[in-house]
């Protein structure tokens, strides 16, 4: 038994032998280990377990990875990004600057104003704790008592034993709410009102602004702006009628959602709606088109253009301006999709092809990518956390080529690989054979790891047979097979 096992680490300390090239190091054990390093350009990546573990420096940057369950990255400047089942928990640092997150329900953010930090935490919706710039310092344990700021569109809210009694200030305004809705007081500058929710309520600032309302949502009476060159007045007893106007457009609904018509004057269009939000005619110059959905749409907002065709079936997205243009097709939302953008100026073009879950294509800056399978790419494209901690573990082929030429090729994740920059090449299909062709043609080839071992290179060609660590020359190399 102990000369199995002997023989057995024997064999596999000899299935991972090095190879070396001037400045480089790999080694494989598909689907134990893949190392690889290359001195002269700082790089090493270690790998075990397919895309399980990795460790990664390059250019001053260090990436830790064991996925899914977390993902870390650190440069040497001092920042770092740690991800823990992402997008359950993230955390980054920088000199001047902490932040962490778990999926928004607890949330810190700490540092200097100038890097942007809003200095709070919370434990969503329990404990509010922070420091604004302005206001200073807060403390809120809900529902039993304290004072936030900043939160939920105030600028300050106090409260006890919410709903029993809440206090809100926004702009000058404040708001004394009991048993929040139902009863309100507000009061400020040249401001007052009420409410008794949803009975009734009033409130008027003066110069600026009157409401009112009545069984709420039914009836009600807003007058907004009139400070400004564009007041709004709202009248409605929904959902039998409902109407805005102003300076810039008037809106008028009977029996929501049956009918409306929106006149925008400022843009210059006119638009029907019928039984919203299935049928649309739109009018005018900055807006026109049709929607009679399910079946087709067409519409066009300045500069974008949508169209259906047997909604959802299929849809086409569009922008054109002077400078960028912008085309999307979508098969069931998510099902597939293509988009191409387009740098008019520069000529840089971008291209996402995704059709799921089979597969998703993307090229960006003269760089193209292939991916099978693509689980969840096509709904969060471009995410940079889906792509480090998750995607790896079901793309079992990438491919990644640009311009020049130059390619990388994965299948079951470095079962079998490929590597060509400029005129090198290395390929591998574990255990069978290796190929490695350096920029000087110099040539490398293995059987089973090294049971067969066959160089040429400047000085010479040479056979190596059975793992042994010495080799039978066999001349030199012929000036044609020199040049292959």
């Amino acid at each position: 038994m102990r000369g199995f096992i002997f023989t057995c680490l024997l064999l596999f300390s000899l299935t991972v032998a090095p190879v070396q090239a001037v400045g480089s190091t790999l080694v494989t054990a598909w689907p134990v280990l893949d190392y690889r390093a290359d001195e002269q350009i700082h790089y090493q990546s270690l790998h075990l377990f397919g895309p399980v573990l990795k460790h990664e420096t390059a250019a001053g940057e260090a990436v830790t990875a064991l996925r899914p369950l977390f993902h870390r990255r650190s440069d040497t400047d001092g920042s770092s990004q740690l991800d823990v089942l992402y997008p359950l928990w993230s955390y980054r640092t920088a000199s001047d600057n902490t932040r962490f997150n778990a999926i928004h329900l607890l949330s810190g953010d700490f540092g200097s104003r100038e890097s942007g930090s809003s200095n709070r935490f919370h434990l969503f919706p329990f404990l509010f704790y922070g420091s604004e710039k302005e206001q200073g310092g807060y403390f809120g344990f809900f529902p039993l008592g304290g004072t936030i700021k900043g939160w939920f569109g105030r600028d300050e809210i106090t409260f006890a034993l919410f709903p029993l009694y809440s206090r809100t200030f926004q702009k000058g305004r404040r708001t004394d709410n009991l048993l929040w809705p139902v009863f309100a007081r507000i009061s400020g500058e040249e401001e007052a009102g009420f409410k008794v929710w949803p009975l009734y309520g009033q409130s008027r600032k003066t110069g600026v602004y009157k409401k009112r309302f009545f069984l709420w949502p039914i009836f009600f009476s807003e007058e907004n702006g009139l400070n400004t060159d564009t007041p709004v007045r709202k009248r409605a007893a929904w959902p039998l009628y409902i109407s805005s106007e102003s300076p810039k457009e008037s809106y008028h609904s009977v029996l929501w959602p049956f009918f409306s018509r929106k006149q925008a004057y400022r843009k210059s269009y006119t638009e029907w709606n019928f039984l919203w939000p299935l049928i649309r005619v739109t009018n005018g110059e900055t807006r026109h088109g049709v929607r009679f959905l399910p079946f087709y749409a067409d519409e066009t907002a300045a500069a974008h253009r949508n169209r259906w065709f047997g909604w959802p079936l299929y849809k086409i997205e569009e922008t054109r301006t002077e400078r960028f243009q912008r085309r999307r097709h979508r098969v069931l939302f998510f099902l597939y999709s293509d988009l191409k953008e387009e740098q008019l100026l520069t000529g840089e073009e971008k291209r996402r092809i995704a059709f799921w879950p089979l597969f998703s294509y993307s090229r960006k800056q003269g760089v193209s990518h292939l991916h099978l399978f693509s689980l969840l790419e096509p709904f969060f494209p471009e995410n940079r956390g889906i792509e480090a901690s998750w995607a790896p573990l079901w793309r079992f082929y990438q491919q990644k080529w640009d311009d020049q030429g130059n390619r990388i090729v994965s299948l079951f994740w470095n079962f079998y690989w490929q590597e060509k920059r400029g005129d090198a090449l290395a390929w591998e299909l574990f255990p069978l054979f290796e190929y490695r062709r350096n920029e000087i043609r110099e040539r490398d080839m293995r059987f089973l790891k090294g049971l067969f071992h066959y160089h040429a290179g400047p000085d010479g060609r040479s056979l190596r047979l059975f793992y042994l660590p010495w080799s039978l020359p066999l001349g030199s190399v012929p000036a044609e097979t020199g040049k292959a």
